[in-house]
């Protein structure tokens, strides 16, 4: 009788001490990190005003991500960009794009020593963590809730840019929307819906923020703020669809109250580096940032399709060619004013984490005479 009481009590015991090795204990940390190298080579002599060297080495992105949950319910995200090729000065600014899109509005960013702060934000989960719908009260530094294709990781997004990237003419799609100030990083806080719509991960999101409108790292100039929407849904197990509205203030001349909106729609298929298709599509239409607001037009997509290798000890892990189409007009009233960049491309995947990416780019412009650039674009990257 003793023994048999003496067994209960050590499996109680010993069923306790597992309960307690299963509960988390706070503060965690994760630290992750990326680092993607870039070289490209391209005929842009005749713009070599505006796109530099025929050919360049750079760091295109070197982050360490820092996630911190101090509970349940608060968690804290940090991510310092370490990227070269940059000047000593820490601001953004509007220029004028030399060549064959005439009064083409680009944004120049300089940031001190090469050190950028991108992600910086306080998460606040105001119900409990199982239930079916989160709601997310954000405050800090992120990227607005604009274009689908913005929001997708670089980590392995099956593209090397998302704009025209170093070397090309900043005139595409994701440079005139960041140009316009719709896209990228800014200061705020935001609200953030989750709800699951099944036990597969299927989610409904929406994502409402207000910001300075100003950009990464840079103090409100005027009384007003900028605002956006996003909302997307997965439809089916592979298939998303979303939609964003955003209005951003700033100061144009002696005009404070100066405002330009834009909206988008997109779908994708899949989700990036998994086996099988991957495709991404959205519409961009707005207003640029500068007096007389003229209409913009964004259309972008994206394929790929990841072909896992069979052996098990390959160096090789997957093979991925993939293709982008990008058609940007930065202002729809002027004829001629379009500019198409294609780019065919295949990745050498070494690992889930290790990839070399390596693609064919041909940037063309509808004003006649306006010469093309093409040439070769390459990225090794890694993420751990």
């Amino acid at each position: 009788m003793l023994r048999t009481r003496l067994s209960g009590v050590a499996l109680l015991a010993l069923i306790g001490a597992g309960s307690l090795a299963a509960q988390t204990t706070y503060p965690t940390v994760k630290v992750t990190g990326r680092l993607q190298s870039q070289f490209y080579y391209f005929g842009n002599e005749d713009y070599a005003g505006t796109t530099g060297s025929t050919s360049n080495f750079f760091i295109r992105r070197a982050r360490i991500e820092a996630k911190v949950a101090l509970n349940e319910y608060v968690s804290a995200f940090i991510q310092p960009s370490f990227e070269n090729g940059r000047s000593n000065s820490g601001s953004c600014s509007p220029v004028v794009v030399p060549g064959p899109l005439p009064d083409t509005v680009s944004v120049s960013c300089s940031f001190t020593g090469g050190v950028r702060l991108r992600d910086a934000w306080v998460d606040v989960r105001l119900n409990k963590p199982e239930a079916k719908t989160a709601f997310i009260a954000r405050v800090g530094q992120e990227k607005r809730p604009f274009s689908r294709y913005e929001l997708t990781s670089s980590t392995n997004l099956p593209s090397i840019e998302r704009g025209a990237g170093r070397g090309l003419l900043a005139v595409q799609s994701n440079d005139i929307f960041t140009s316009a100030g719709f896209l990228s990083h800014d200061m705020g806080a935001s609200a953030r819906v989750e709800h699951k719509l099944d036990a597969t991960g299927r989610m409904v999101t929406v994502v409402a923020g207000i910001y300075n409108g100003r950009g990464e790292s840079v103090n409100d100039n005027n009384g007003a703020k900028s605002f956006g929407i996003r909302a997307s849904a997965d439809v089916a197990s592979k298939l998303s669809i979303g939609g964003n509205f955003f209005s951003r203030d700033q100061i144009v001349g002696t005009d404070s109250s100066f405002r330009n909106t834009a909206f988008g729609v997109d779908a994708q298929w899949s989700k990036v580096g998994e086996p099988g298709l991957f495709a991404l599509a959205e519409v961009l239409s707005g207003e640029r940032g500068v007096a007389g607001k003229p209409k913009m037009l964004g259309i972008q997509a994206l394929a790929a399709y990841n072909i896992r290798m069979t052996s098990p000890t390959s160096w090789l892990y997957a093979i991925e060619p993939s293709l982008r189409f990008d058609y940007a007009d930065a202002d729809t009233d002027v004829d001629d004013n379009g500019a198409t960049l294609i780019t065919g491309s295949v990745a050498f995947y070494m690992s889930s984490r290790a990839l070399f990416r390596v693609g064919y780019e041909n940037q063309s412009f509808q004003a006649s005479g306006a010469k093309s650039i093409s040439g070769v674009r390459s990225s090794l990257q890694v993420s751990f």
